[in-house]
């Protein structure tokens, strides 16, 4: 198996971002309350973004059973990004900057990369868990905490829907 082929999650990383960027930031204001800005949403990116180019980079170029654990929890990162998506549309009813993209690119890019890894033999079936586990992490705890400061701020529209 190629390793090479995790490099597709920074590129379907930057096309997700195009199509969050323009109206991104209003519709999380009203259901996470962060970002509030375009700076913070743009900083949340870079942050997010060099924690999957270094991932990716050192599975790639250095890879041992660590290396490939992180580059390969990049994939179940954007995989719970599309969960995410997915969820507050249907949650909300109204479209959720990013679902198209993490539905047509980031859930198959995943898919397609954990099948190739579990074919591999690369992994053991633990490092495959704990990169499904470290993946979610990097995901879901930033947005919880923006969920759970949107709800304390009083400025969730889920919080004021369950009052």
């Amino acid at each position: 198996m190629d390793v090479n082929i995790l490099w597709f999650i920074p590129l379907a990383y930057f096309i997700h971002i195009l199509e969050e960027s323009p109206r991104f930031v209003p519709w999380a204001k009203r259901y996470l309350s962060a970002p509030s800005t375009f700076a913070q949403f743009v900083v949340g990116n870079v942050v997010f973004m060099t924690y999957v180019l270094i991932s990716v980079f050192l599975a790639t170029f250095y890879p041992s059973e660590w290396t490939l654990v992180l580059g390969l929890a990049t994939a179940a990162w954007i995989f719970s990004n599309f969960l995410i998506h997915a969820f507050f549309t249907l949650y909300t009813g109204e479209y959720s900057p990013g679902v198209v993209t993490a539905s047509a690119i980031y859930a198959p890019v995943a898919v397609y990369i954990y099948i190739n890894f579990l074919r591999s033999g690369l992994l053991n079936n633990l490092d495959i868990t704990l990169s499904i586990i470290i993946g979610f992490a990097v995901m879901l705890v930033p947005t919880l905490i923006q969920i759970w400061r949107g709800k304390t701020m009083g400025t969730s529209k889920i919080q004021r829907s369950e009052v």
